[in-house]
């Protein structure tokens, strides 16, 4: 019984290794897009219109800060970084990365 059990731990690491090596390909943000972001709109009108970010971070839990990336694409080369406090819109940032 002991060593199904240890088997079992291995395969669902290994699988666990296997999922997590396969991360999505970026999305990147269109620049339509980007220029309808405004400070002060909320974080559900950002994901409406721009989509799920390619990373987000919490910055300051206690403050509320967080940073959204849009990485960069072939089709679009900018990272595009989105900072929310309190779940609004208060910065936003686009920087043109070399191919």
């Amino acid at each position: 019984m002991t060593m199904l059990i240890r088997m079992l731990i291995v395969a669902a690491e290994l699988w666990c290794a296997v999922a997590g090596a396969a991360e999505p390909a970026p999305r990147g943000m269109a620049f339509d897009v980007y220029i309808r972001l405004e400070h002060g709109m909320t974080e559900g009108e950002l994901v409406l219109r721009a989509g799920k970010p390619d990373h987000h971070a919490v910055d300051n839990l206690r403050e509320g800060l967080k940073s959204y990336y849009y990485f960069p694409t072939v089709a679009n080369p900018f990272l595009t970084t989105v900072s929310l406090r309190a779940g609004r819109i208060v910065n936003i940032e686009r920087e043109r990365k070399a191919p």
